[in-house]
């Protein structure tokens, strides 16, 4: 079965292409709700971090946590518009990124903050017997940075454990950002690819899926005009269309499970024939 990924060559039905349109409550709600997200996921990763935080692999699974999740707001807010999504990758992983460096920021200042009485009145007490002074804290975050970056970053790898200062720490820390980006482009891309409706609003899902016996898929396969010999043994299909059932809707059929809702596989039907294809779904005795 080939055909136009963009116009199914049996039903000349154009399938869905592009996203949905901008709009004031994907800026106004949902796109502060992920970076909130992100924000949250920023010092969740800090404190975890204090105890597990394995190196490269730490930062691909807060990538991998970051992007789940974004797709998952996406689809839950029927949000289709792909710069809003692509703005609100970027900005997420720059909410993580930066977050869990804030957060560490307002840490060391809440810990000096907590032992610089009890260094002034152990001086009281014991007078000069207590020697040193608190390290000065931090002014902001940049300041706080440079500290980090001139004490030394700890690296625990298989080879042993290392220490990276001054331009070593900035680098593993943009590495640390790379490894986060990476993960979250990929799963919004993949998910960017499934049909968006711009009528409804929604994103395309599956309806109806299961195994048809032959002659339910000769019947399909020959309403469809595809090829009958490849589904003389049963096969697979797979109904998907948007919240509302807007035309067109996709359909697919194939003697392996059923393919993907963004595969050039899909045959788009018009109104007359989805009528035709869910009737010969209903009469058969394949599962629905």
């Amino acid at each position: 079965m080939q055909h136009d990924p963009q116009t199914c060559q049996a039903s000349q039905t154009t399938a869905p292409v592009g996203g949905g349109q901008w709009t004031w409550w994907a800026w106004c709600l949902w796109l502060p709700a992920c970076v909130g997200f992100a924000a949250l996921l920023a010092w969740a990763s800090l404190e975890i971090g204090r105890h597990f935080s394995p190196l490269l692999v730490f930062p691909l699974l807060i990538g991998l946590v970051l992007g789940a999740s974004l797709v998952a707001l996406m689809r839950l807010g029927q949000m289709g518009h792909r710069p809003t999504a692509w703005l609100a990758v970027l900005l997420s992983v720059a909410a993580v990124v930066v977050g869990q460096h804030y957060f560490g920021y307002r840490s060391a200042l809440a810990r000096i903050k907590r032992e610089d009485p009890i260094v002034r009145r152990a001086r009281q007490v014991f007078g000069d017997l207590v020697q040193g002074d608190l390290a000065p804290g931090p002014r902001n975050l940049a300041d706080y940075l440079q500290q980090r970056a001139a004490q030394g970053r700890t690296l625990r790898t298989v080879f042993g454990t290392c220490t990276a200062r001054g331009p070593w720490a900035w680098s593993s820390w943009a590495i640390d950002g790379l490894l986060v980006l990476l993960p979250a482009v990929v799963m919004m891309g993949f998910a960017l690819r499934r049909p968006f409706c711009g009528r409804c609003g929604s994103w395309y899902a599956t309806r109806r899926r299961g195994r048809l016996p032959s002659e339910a898929a000769r019947r399909l396969a020959e309403e469809l005009q595809l090829p009958a010999e490849n589904v003389t043994g049963g096969a697979w299909y797979r109904l998907i269309c948007c919240n509302q059932g807007c035309t067109p809707t996709g359909f697919s059929l194939s003697c392996k499970k059923p393919v993907a809702a963004h595969s050039p596989e899909i045959v788009w039907l018009d109104d007359r024939r989805r009528d035709r294809v869910i009737k010969i779904l209903d009469q058969s005795r394949g599962p629905q």
